[in-house]
């Protein structure tokens, strides 16, 4: 439900802002997105492996969650200070004024603000397991969110205030959780030397790989943003939202299936489950693709009249995110085993695969940068399917002997 209002809100926005605007919202949205990832850097994977230890001794997880925090904030600053100009410069070079670059960029940081606070004060009721807590809260805040959009509607409606809306639910969900979990932390406790040297060790280990695919994530829309115009920026930002029905087979893959992978430990019913949820999956992904090459037409109604054209970058987006799908299901069934020996192949020839196919492609259309989008998935399927492939043959001979 709570995945299916955010839609809603995504939907209703790519209807009712004209494309100039949407371009705007795009542009902010994934600057914010590049923000928040670059202020993390593993502080979260952090987090939970030590919480998991000391969340039952409320001031012990209070030195825990205000370290993280006060770490957090400091990532946070240099992310702003990266960040905040190329935000700036992409907008005003897209059109806007001076002025309205400004106030969306404030509407940014205070989303952001919101955002560094509740990623981190939101894995105290998950440890707590108190899930229906955390679920209500997700559903007030999607709901508001939804709310204010539809009155802005009817009153004012453009890309500041469709970000401000996002902001206002992000410090509702802060308003409610500093309030929860004073029950279960101390609030007041000092940073904890140890868990800072602890929580900076993971930042270290993960921070190239976590650079790399938070600027790789992010990279249609700054290609678009640079080489295209506002149309092109809409137009991307406006299919990209068909792709979240992906993101909930992804929240049951980590909620249900992941867990049954963890536990596993016989390499015959390990390999059996693995080509299992990759074949139900691959069908799934397939009967998408079917649906978007011979019904473009109602799809795209979907998006409204605006966007009644994309019929080839419709069906370049269901196949980016199968791919996408795919390969995120392959690379988190080996993380739930620990095999990411040989990942970090990975980003040189994402590198490489992009340079070559950036010379023939004219990155200045929507089909173009999809185009690319779609081939730089490759090189991690290939590399996600011969790490299973090395470590099952691994496993059989330990198991054989």
């Amino acid at each position: 439900m709570i995945q299916a209002i955010g839609m809603a809100s995504g939907i209703f926005l790519v209807r009712t802002l004209d494309k100039q605007e949407y371009a705007y919202f795009t542009i902010a949205n994934t600057m914010q997105g590049t923000m928040n990832l670059l202020a993390d850097m593993g502080i979260s994977s952090g987090l939970l492996a030590i919480g998991g230890k000391v969340w039952q001794d409320r001031y012990r997880f209070g030195q825990l969650i205000n370290t993280a925090m006060q770490l957090r904030r400091k990532l946070a600053t240099i992310a702003i200070t990266l960040v905040t100009p190329l935000l700036l410069w992409l907008l005003f070079n897209n059109g806007t004024s001076l002025l309205y670059a400004i106030l969306i960029t404030i509407t940014v940081l205070a989303g952001l603000n919101f955002q560094l606070s509740t990623v981190i004060l939101g894995v105290v009721p998950r440890l707590h397991s108190q899930l229906n807590y955390v679920q209500r809260l997700d559903f007030i805040s999607a709901i508001v969110r939804l709310a204010i959009l539809v009155v802005a509607y009817f009153t004012f409606l453009n890309a500041a205030i469709a970000i401000l809306t996002a902001s206002i639910a992000l410090g509702l969900q802060q308003l409610f959780l500093s309030r929860w979990v004073i029950h279960s932390i101390d609030i007041k406790a000092p940073v904890y030397e140890t868990d800072k040297l602890e929580i900076l060790q993971i930042v270290k280990s993960q921070a190239p790989n976590a650079l790399f695919f938070c600027i790789h994530g992010q990279l249609t829309i700054w290609l678009i943003s640079i080489f295209g115009d506002t149309k092109s920026i809409a137009e991307v930002g406006a299919l990209g939202r068909l792709g979240v029905i992906f993101s909930l087979i992804y929240a049951v893959m980590q909620s249900i299936i992941l867990p049954s992978f963890s536990r596993c430990q016989s390499v015959i019913k390990f390999r059996d489950r693995y080509w299992q949820v990759l074949v139900i999956f691959c069908i799934f992904g397939a009967s998408l693709i079917a649906i978007a090459n011979f019904f473009p037409k109602e799809l795209l109604l979907i998006l409204g009249q605006k966007y009644a054209h994309l019929k080839q970058e419709l069906l370049l987006i269901v196949v980016i995110n199968v791919l996408n799908g795919l390969s995120a299901i392959m690379l988190s069934i080996n993380t739930s085993k620990g095999w990411l020996q040989y990942y970090w192949l990975n980003i040189p020839c994402i590198i490489l695969i992009e340079a070559v196919m950036a010379y023939f492609l004219d990155l200045s259309t929507t089909y173009g940068v999809l185009l690319l989008a779609m081939v730089s998935v490759i090189p991690g399927l290939i590399c996600s399917g011969a790490i299973t492939y090395i470590n099952l043959l691994r496993w059989s001979v330990v198991a054989k002997e």
